[in-house]
């Protein structure tokens, strides 16, 4: 939900009788007098994101409840639907946040790789750095809370959000020539999503060394989905 913005108030205490002297009152003048709702408002929603990521990654979406994470805040639980509609748009919202934090570490991670293997490379290493620094986020993230979201097809749920961001990396491949043209790109980043999970709670229960890790992970999505010679 949106924070509601300052209009500009018209008064005419003092205008003439045609009008023409009406004050328009600047709205920086209204944000000067009366900044704290606006404070306060984007204060509770940091503190409910806060306390939602926590408690998301302890206990599940399943296992928290709107109430729970209103406690945790310290903030009454109307507060709570104030900002969100209900648990499924702030576990979206939570999502969200995590997933703009990953594109900044792959960002990083990649900005100067051109060949795919070790861009990928990168971006493995970078998934795994952010949930070394984050533990447990990206898993929470990742729930499976299709059944929920039934409506009309406007909710983008984490994983379909974060394969579609591998299916832009595969169209860019694919343009490159060293994707096979003939499949789904799409598709692809579904399996590639598949894959990352899956390795990683392989390296999470093995300790796993994780330079070797990205560098065999990187050749098997590739080889599977380069073109066959």
């Amino acid at each position: 939900m949106s924070v509601p913005t300052n209009t500009p108030e018209m008064t005419n205490n003092h205008a003439s009788d045609s009008g023409d002297n009406a004050t328009l009152i600047d709205v920086a003048d209204v944000e000067e007098i009366t900044p704290a709702p606006s404070k306060r408002r984007m204060e509770s929603r940091r503190r409910i994101l806060a306390a939602a990521r926590a408690l998301f990654v302890e206990k599940g979406y399943h296992g928290t409840r709107p109430q729970d994470i209103s406690k945790a805040a310290s903030v009454g639980h109307g507060t709570f639907y104030l900002h969100f509609a209900d648990k499924l748009e702030c576990f979206l919202a939570f999502a969200e946040e995590a997933s703009a934090e990953l594109s900044v570490f792959i960002a990083e991670h990649t900005a100067e790789q051109d060949d795919p293997e070790d861009a990928l490379c990168e971006s493995l290493k970078a998934i795994f750095e952010y949930s070394d620094a984050n533990p447990g986020v990206l898993a929470a993230a990742l729930t499976d809370i299709s059944v929920l979201a039934t409506t009309d097809g406007e909710v983008k749920l984490p994983t379909d959000r974060w394969a579609e961001q591998w299916r832009d990396t595969v169209c860019g491949w694919q343009d490159e020539g060293v994707m096979k043209t003939d499949l789904d790109p799409l598709f692809a980043g579904y399996v590639i999503l598949g894959i990352i999970r899956q390795s990683g709670v392989y390296a999470y229960r093995t300790n796993a060394d994780q330079n070797a890790m990205t560098r065999d992970l990187a050749r098997v999505i590739l080889r599977t989905l380069m073109p066959t010679t």
